[in-house]
């Protein structure tokens, strides 16, 4: 039998480019993924009316780690590893907050999972005080992620604090990327295309445009290269879109007192969404 000729595959998800394309499509699921995002609104309404349900035990035992914890870490403020396990803790608890929606599988960020990603956040920002500024990779991958989810459907005033929180923490991690690509390790470039996806989001332009040119430059791969490009070129359209609507919000709130800039930035199947689709 003869062999399929092996340009029928898509991607090529051997060898070197195996990280990047993995990190891209990450990249993409975070765009997608904003449309089946809410925050939850006040009293918990859910506009849509659908059926949804959280996993109560995870919760609860979620919950109650990461208060033990927080005991732990304020009795030994300088023990690091106790400092990163209640961040993960404070995340983990978050993520058994989410609703899910049984019909659709649209993903609801209730104001309890709010709670304590924000609280994940501000032990994150006491973490990095106490490091020096030297934060364990991983666990700032996991806050930029975090700080991501958080500023999908957000209102206009936290999105622009919670993406540029995203990109602060994502710096580290793509920071540490560089160092280990410098030292013999794998590529940086999906790393630091990630923390261009973030740094475009926070409206920091010529920042993502450095951080765009580290990325095509970490690969060798001219595929690889072309498709950073793409998706980069797709995100910071999508960006630009939002920053229109942080600056039509801003000019209203002007007017009404700040009042617009309580508003949501997106919602579920809304066309404003970050990684919605663009109003004709």
């Amino acid at each position: 039998m003869a062999e399929e000729p092996e340009n029928r595959m898509l991607f090529d998800l051997r060898g070197r480019r195996k990280r990047v394309i993995q990190v891209i499509y990450v990249i993409l699921a975070f765009i997608m993924a904003a449309s089946l995002v809410v925050i939850g609104l006040p009293g918990g309404i859910n506009p849509f009316g659908n059926s949804t349900s959280v996993n109560q035990d995870a919760a609860e035992a979620n919950l109650e780690r990461a208060e033990k914890l927080q005991t732990r870490s304020q009795q030994q403020p300088a023990n690091e590893n106790v400092s990163k396990e209640l961040i993960r803790a404070r995340i983990n608890a978050g993520n058994s907050l989410v609703e899910i929606d049984q019909t659709t599988g649209a993903q609801t960020v209730t104001e309890e999972a709010q709670q304590q990603y924000q609280l994940a956040a501000e032990s994150w920002d006491r973490y990095v005080r106490r490091s020096n500024g030297d934060p364990d990779p991983a666990v700032a991958q996991l806050v930029a992620n975090t700080l991501f989810t958080l500023a999908q459907g957000s209102t206009v005033a936290q999105f622009e604090s919670n993406i540029q929180d995203a990109a602060s923490a994502q710096q580290f991690y793509a920071d540490n990327a560089v160092k280990e690509q410098k030292n013999g390790g794998v590529n940086a470039a999906g790393p630091l295309t990630q923390l261009a996806t973030f740094q475009l989001y926070a409206q920091q332009y010529d920042k993502a445009a450095q951080t765009r040119k580290q990325a095509i430059a970490a690969t060798p791969d001219k595929a690889e290269q072309e498709e950073i490009r793409q998706t980069l070129d797709a995100t910071e359209k999508d960006a630009k879109r939002v920053g229109k609507l942080i600056t039509k919000a801003k000019k209203q709130a002007r007017k009404s007192g700040g009042e617009s800039l309580e508003n949501p930035l997106g919602s579920l199947g809304s066309d404003t969404s970050v990684g919605g689709t663009t109003t004709p």
